[in-house]
């Protein structure tokens, strides 16, 4: 009994476990819809996982599978630089001096504290995106094309480190 006490005692000491990302394993899927002008819409489904990490090149392996109605496509791409704990810190820390706005985003899958910030295209075209503490970054975002037409694919699964 004694032994057990002062094992709990230890394991209440003990840090927990942080969610550290990136690392192979990594997986966001985010679906919504897309509206047209014309009134038409289909569904998207954009899933983005780190598949590989080269560490002699230091650099991540990427899989991004999307589908758009009824359109297909993967690709794998490599990078150097995926979005961490660290950039989100100090995204949040700056969001309102890089013209954005703090904001909890609630989800069916969670509440988020984000940073919304908000770009405009040469077209015209405005994306709004929601910066969160997750592998990749992007908690929702939003594109409305110049004729503000909407796309609005949320996020609606995470799975980390397998």
């Amino acid at each position: 009994m004694k032994i057990t006490m002062i094992a709990l005692a230890l394991l209440t000491c003990l840090p927990l476990p942080t969610w550290a990302y990136p690392a192979v394993g990594d997986k966001v899927t985010w679906s919504g819809n897309f509206k047209r002008v014309d009134g038409t819409d289909y569904n998207i489904k954009i899933t983005k996982e780190v598949v590989g990490f080269d560490a002699k090149e230091m650099s991540w392996k990427v899989k991004v599978d999307a589908i758009m109605g009824q359109q297909k496509s993967s690709d794998i791409f490599e990078t150097k630089d995926l979005y961490s704990p660290k950039q989100y810190k100090e995204l949040l820390a700056n969001c309102a001096s890089k013209g954005g706005s703090l904001e909890s985003l609630k989800l069916d899958i969670g509440q988020y504290q984000t940073c919304k910030l908000t770009t405009v295209a040469e077209d015209g075209t405005r994306i709004e995106k929601w910066w969160g503490d997750i592998p990749f970054g992007v908690i929702s975002k939003t594109t409305r094309d110049s004729g503000q037409v909407a796309q609005t694919p949320e996020l609606k699964a995470i799975l980390t480190g397998l």
